[in-house]
């Protein structure tokens, strides 16, 4: 699991995840070792994060296994192309996660637009095995956030309010949010599936 997010002020996006990775072992999360994965995807007018599955299987026909693909790869791959992620995207990213039935855990991203000065959208995307979701925010969705429960839960509770006038703030306060929320749940979890260092991004 994880934590990701992007909330609209009036002047700008702010996108926020934590780094750590998790894999199920033996029916229980535990850290990935060794595995750093990208949440966090800035392109031309709009920014990106990741929350769920990082790694799917890929099946090529001329080859007999599947084979592991880190989600952020495929991202990047996009990027260098098209420089931005589009309905095209995801609509190859859907037939990837079709050649394989052992794509069970979804692949969400929460997607922040720039559609003109001092007009932003958010946008949430679920890729699962032979299914896709999609979510535009309407003008009173100040955030979307994915990934752990606990932690969505308790950004549902802030008033937000207060802080969308400026994107600086808002950077700020939900960034050190986040850290609160981490420092405060390693205390009392056996396991912490959220963690790492908290990334930000403002886009204006």
């Amino acid at each position: 699991m994880s934590f990701t997010g992007i909330f609209k002020a009036k002047d700008g996006l702010v996108a926020v995840v934590d780094s750590k990775g998790s894999t199920m072992s033996n029916g229980r999360l535990t850290e990935d070792i060794g595995r750093n994965p990208q949440k966090l995807f800035p392109f031309t007018n709009g920014v990106a994060v990741t929350f769920g599955a990082n790694q799917i299987q890929v099946q090529n026909p001329n080859r007999l296994f599947p084979a592991k693909t880190n989600v952020e790869d495929l991202v990047y791959e996009y990027l260098n192309q098209k420089h931005t992620l589009d309905s095209d995207f995801f609509q190859t990213f859907l037939i990837k996660m079709g050649t394989c039935p052992s794509n069970q855990e979804p692949v969400n991203f929460l997607v922040g637009r720039k559609i003109r000065p001092k007009e932003y959208r958010i946008e949430y995307h679920q890729i699962g095995y032979n299914y896709y979701v999609e979510r535009i925010g309407s003008d009173t969705d100040y955030f979307f956030t994915g990934g752990e429960d606990l932690y969505k839960r308790a950004f549902d509770q802030i008033d937000f309010l207060s802080q969308i006038t400026s994107v600086d703030v808002l950077q700020k306060f939900v960034a050190a949010k986040l850290e609160q929320l981490i420092n405060f749940y390693d205390g009392i979890l056996s396991y912490n599936s959220v963690g790492g260092d908290v990334k930000s991004y403002i886009l204006r």
